[in-house]
């Protein structure tokens, strides 16, 4: 095919360091269109990236463009009615995760996607990190032996800058730090796993100097069916020196870790590190990571690739941050089979 022709709803941050100068870049891609309500800096962006169109509202976006795909990377409560009209209109779509602000809104999304049978994928750049990758190979070989237990947290440090006012108003956001920063962790540990169905989980939530109706630290139990463990814990601001982000999977073989990636296995009865060497040392992990995951989306769309973060996933997560939010909120353990 010609080259895929693509918009892009919603130019803040990642959009600016990542997603548009990514899609620029590719030879097979054209970026015909960009959209945002502010007026001023779309106009901005498409001068400076040369981007033909701009638009300042979503649904003359529509009407006017022949695309082959979109990205929507606005705030949490554009994403269900942006993603509704695009898949209305036979549009292939990229959803920056949250894929909506609850499971009902995932699962309507889910049903438009089938009915149009049109590509509809979440934003899910942690799947797409190098080390998520190998590790993910790493686990599917059996390397580590069966996995138990995950332990994973993101917690950033005490003189992070203001959020965006729009983050902590949940009728804007959907949640508080597990919306924005949890969701990456669950969803990446389920993947490492094998995305096994959860039992049942645990949550806590708390508010420690945010300005806002949402939860700024919390932390998260989940048993899968299979009863493994995974720990979860998420802070906007917490008193730390420096930011902690990072992932341990347990085995009863051995175990991994990210940032850095290491990779730990028994063998005659010593603990060998097994780690492969990093073919590219110097690569931004983050910046190649959104670079894997819109490769991944323009792929799909010509018929090259299987989606690796489909709406299916997407789904599920939502309904496991609904039981987690719920959680908090009672004090309760819920419980997701049955």
């Amino acid at each position: 095919m010609s080259k895929v022709k693509i918009a892009l709803a919603g130019v803040g941050g990642i959009s600016q360091i990542v997603r548009i100068p990514t899609l620029k870049k590719m030879e097979d891609v054209e970026l015909v269109a960009i959209c945002d309500l502010d007026e001023a800096k779309v106009s901005f962006i498409a001068d400076k990236y040369e981007i033909p169109r701009v638009y300042f509202d979503y649904q003359n976006l529509l009407r006017r463009e022949e695309l082959d795909g979109i990205f929507v990377c606005t705030p949490n409560n554009f994403h269900y009615p942006m993603a509704l009209a695009s898949l209305d209109k036979g549009i292939p779509t990229l959803v920056e995760k949250p894929v909506a602000l609850n499971s009902e809104q995932a699962q309507r999304l889910h049903e438009k996607a089938k009915s149009k049978d049109t590509l509809l994928v979440v934003g899910m750049n942690y799947r797409f990190r190098d080390d998520a990758m190998i590790l993910k190979e790493f686990m599917r070989k059996g390397e580590i032996g069966e996995p138990f237990y995950v332990k994973t947290g993101w917690l950033r440090h005490w003189s992070r800058p203001k959020l965006q006012n729009w983050l902590t108003d949940s009728k804007i956001s959907g949640g508080g730090v597990l919306m924005d920063m949890g969701i990456q962790l669950i969803d990446l540990s389920l993947w490492l796993l094998g995305t096994p169905k959860v039992k049942n989980v645990r949550a806590y939530s708390f508010n420690l100097f945010m300005e806002g109706d949402v939860e700024d630290s919390a932390m998260a139990i989940i048993q899968t069916e299979n009863d493994e463990v995974i720990t979860v814990e998420v802070s906007w601001r917490i008193h730390l020196e420096k930011d902690m982000n990072y992932t341990h999977v347990f085995g009863k073989e051995g175990s991994a870790f990210m940032n850095p990636l290491r990779l730990y296995k028994e063998l005659h009865g010593n603990l060998v590190n097994v780690t492969p060497v990093e073919s590219e040392p110097n690569v931004d992990v983050f910046k190649k990571s959104f670079f894997n995951e819109i490769r991944n989306f323009i792929n799909v769309i010509k018929d090259e690739e299987e989606p690796v973060t489909p709406i299916e996933d997407g789904v599920y997560l939502m309904k496991i941050l609904d039981a987690i939010y719920q959680s908090a909120k009672n004090g309760q353990q819920i419980d997701l089979t049955g």
